[in-house]
């Protein structure tokens, strides 16, 4: 080997991580550009910024002609670079003894090749990336003109990339210019969960996110309350009893009226009209039947409407409650504009809402459950990993113990129910409802048994 030739393969090397620097470092860049910076700047008259928003916008003969200059450096690098670099390091391999040159010479190949490709990842395409994307703006307008430059010399290369690749993908349907990175419900998840990993989403935040993409689904039966839960007013009621229990008893702006029971549902009031109405006298011994206008319109849905096209509705229609009606025309429950709002934020309480603590800890580290406790709170508390099978049709403790007992227990009787290292003591039932439950571990209550014996 001439001994002129490794310096000039040296500088061919220095040449191709350059160039590598400039197009990965250029590209992490424009990844990472503000692009609202970047229109109002234009909007300003910048004409590089103007540039730099129509290569973001469409990436295309960009990225063609990074993957073209990429494999003009690795046929290059692995045709004579290599070679050359070989040949330098078998010179260097003085005592190299005779009938062993071919493996001296295949050694240094190799050697070689694993240097070049170190340094053209390291220097070329990883450490550019990393500074272009901290610091995008610089990098972005810094070589714009340079990348512009291989833009235009490899041109009939992209353009020759482009014809063929469309030749063959236009019978298969596929247009080659369409964009096809659309980004998905799972990439948005992946990207809340990770800034939420790296500390750059707060969990209210990440968890906000999550919920509103949840919101799809879930039905009106998920979220509604359940009809013996419901706040609901007797038509037959006079509008001075509603007024007094309204205003002493009630904690809602909004009752449900029915007629014979909570089946038959015949409008709504709301207390700002009961009010208005109660300022005459002779209305306040009226039923709420018999005043006319007093009552609004109720507005019924079925159990299996979706949560996002409900509120959109309810939005849109200016409704702030809807009457759930189940498969056979009974009502199941009611569901508010302010039940949609704390499927994603979460429990909305004012200063006459009484906070609902469904788990209670006693001094000795057990936990008090109230029958209603939703299900995953209680698998929470306990740090136990319910069936997907009981998620699914449960919803409290209530309704997952009475399955397991498979009869409802009567008022006064004490059960229990052993699952998965805890022991689920009944301590009370009230109307055909378990209403209130300990845990105890397994382990203690064979504790407890031994000390006993």
């Amino acid at each position: 080997m001439d001994d002129g030739y490794w310096p000039l393969s040296i500088l061919i090397l220095v040449g191709f991580i350059l160039i590598d620097a400039v197009l990965y470092g250029f590209g992490s860049a424009i990844q990472n550009l503000n692009v609202n910076s970047l229109e109002k700047e234009a909007e300003e008259g910048n004409e590089r910024a103007g540039k730099l928003l129509r290569l973001i916008n469409k990436p295309g003969e960009f990225i063609n002609t990074v993957q073209v200059m990429t494999n003009i450096i690795g046929i290059v690098a692995g045709a004579y670079v290599m070679r050359q670099l070989g040949q330098l390091f078998q010179m260097l391999v003085k005592h190299s003894e005779d009938g062993h040159e071919m493996l001296v010479y295949s050694a240094s190949v190799a050697a070689a090749g694993v240097i070049v490709l170190a340094v053209l990842i390291s220097f070329g395409i990883v450490i550019p990336k990393k500074c272009g994307a901290r610091k995008p703006e610089k990098w972005g307008y810094g070589v714009f003109s340079i990348v512009q430059v291989f833009v235009i010399l490899l041109r009939p290369f992209t353009f020759l990339i482009s014809a063929l690749s469309a030749l063959v993908l236009k019978p298969m349907g596929i247009d080659l210019n369409s964009d096809d990175d659309n980004v998905t419900q799972e990439d948005i998840m992946l990207m809340v969960n990770e800034g939420h990993e790296q500390g750059v989403l707060e969990a209210g935040e990440a968890e906000m996110i999550t919920n509103i993409f949840e919101l799809n689904d879930k039905e009106a039966g998920d979220i509604m309350t359940h009809r013996t839960n419901i706040t609901a007013l007797d038509a037959s009621m006079s509008l001075d009893e509603a007024v007094t229990y309204i205003l002493t008893e009630a904690n809602n702006s909004r009752f449900p009226v029915f007629e014979k029971d909570i089946d038959d549902i015949i409008g709504i009031l709301h207390m700002r009209d009961a009010l208005g109405f109660a300022e005459k006298e002779e209305n306040r011994r009226k039923n709420l039947k018999e005043l006319d206008g007093l009552l609004r319109d109720a507005h019924f849905i079925p159990e299996t409407r979706h949560v996002d096209t409900l509120f959109k509705e309810m939005q849109s229609q200016k409704i702030h409650m809807e009457i759930v009606v189940d498969e056979y025309g009974q009502t199941a429950g009611i569901v508010t504009m302010e039940d949609i709002l704390e499927e994603i934020v979460g429990n909305i309480l004012d200063e006459y809402d009484e906070d609902e603590e469904y788990i209670s800890r006693r001094d000795d580290g057990s936990f008090i459950f109230d029958g209603l406790a939703p299900l995953d709170e209680v698998g929470e508390a306990l740090d136990v990993e319910f069936d997907d099978e009981d998620y699914e049709n449960y919803d409290t403790l209530n309704g997952f113990l009475i399955s397991k007992l498979d009869r409802i227990p009567k008022e006064g009787e004490q059960l229990e129910v052993e699952y998965k290292n805890y022991l689920f003591k009944v301590l009370s039932v009230e109307n055909k409802m378990i209403h209130a439950v300990t845990a105890v571990p397994v382990l203690e209550k064979k504790d407890e048994t031994e000390a006993k014996n």
